[in-house]
């Protein structure tokens, strides 16, 4: 459904959380967790030993530091302008909208040029790296329970320490595909 209209019934309607993003999310999610358990029954009995500076630690408290200060930006930003109620920036890319206009792209909805052909392979690239990221969120779930698997991951080398550096990691990553995924999708407006 495209919404071009000023009408608040249908805004209100595009503001709504898509089932079907939430649907793909939780199942990239699910997919993973499965995936680390598959690779928590396939592990090796002996551990690996730890190698020093093979945790980046450092390089994850940087950018801990950095996705801090981008929200505080951009809710300082977002608190300026003027939004529906209920609008929150960090759940548009699972709203009804954003998945209209990825349907209105991926059916090559507005015609058959050139750049709307270019398109389409580009974003289900960005797509998979998006979904890629619960998956990996899943994955670290179960998979991080192989000693392993976290002595030399980044955050490690204790199971929390892995699971949390690589979730920063999948959020940036997820929130990045979208703000690429948003500049890629055709605009339901457009004719």
């Amino acid at each position: 459904m495209a919404v071009t209209s000023r009408d608040p019934a249908r805004q209100s309607q595009a503001n709504r959380l898509s089932r079907l993003s939430l649907a793909m999310l939780a199942t990239a999610f699910a997919a993973g967790i499965a995936a680390g358990a598959v690779s928590y029954v396939r592990r090796s009995p002996a551990v690996q030993g730890h190698v020093a500076g093979s945790n980046g630690i450092a390089f994850e408290i940087v950018v801990a530091v950095v996705s801090v200060a981008v929200v505080a930006g951009v809710q300082v930003w977002q608190a300026r302008r003027p939004r529906p109620a209920g609008y929150s920036l960090w759940t548009a890319p699972l709203r009804v909208n954003a998945m209209s206009r990825l349907g209105l792209t991926l059916r090559i909805g507005c015609g058959f040029r050139v750049p709307d052909l270019i398109r389409v392979p580009a974003v289900l690239l960005v797509l998979l790296i998006a979904l890629y990221s619960p998956f990996r969120m899943g994955e670290q779930v179960i998979g991080g329970l192989d000693p392993s698997s976290t002595v030399n991951a980044w955050g490690g080398p204790t199971y929390l320490g892995a699971l949390l550096a690589h979730w920063l990691d999948a959020i940036v990553i997820f929130y990045v595909a979208a703000f690429v995924l948003k500049s890629l999708l055709v605009t339901t407006g457009r004719r």
